[in-house]
């Protein structure tokens, strides 16, 4: 199994409206796309030791293929809208995925 987060950060006071538009983002994942496969998720931000404007959007896959079909998937034209919305929020080259193998 895969924990694959994928990490970023918002300009400030734009946090709000940056989760909104992850947690529209995501049902729509939910529904048409492979992230649909994954075996947990969730959303959090920094709170001690890390910026509040700091997000992670995290999902567990069984496999890496399983996980590269969903990302493939955010190709699809209803997600463009959402990665317009948040060029308005993130703070550019923030975003950054990380990929950790689950072992016990």
């Amino acid at each position: 199994m895969y924990l694959c987060q994928w990490s970023l950060d918002i300009q400030f006071g734009k946090l709000g409206e940056a989760l909104g538009i992850i947690k529209q983002w995501g049902a729509e994942k939910m529904r048409s796309s492979g992230f649909s496969k994954a075996s947990a998720c969730r959303v959090y931000t920094g709170y001690i030791g890390e910026s509040a404007a700091h997000i992670v959007d995290e999902y567990v896959f069984a496999s890496m293929d399983e996980f590269e079909k969903a990302l493939s998937d955010m190709s699809k034209p209803q997600f463009r809208q959402f990665a317009e919305q948040m060029a308005n929020v993130i703070i550019p080259g923030s975003q950054k995925w990380q990929i950790f193998k689950i072992v016990s």
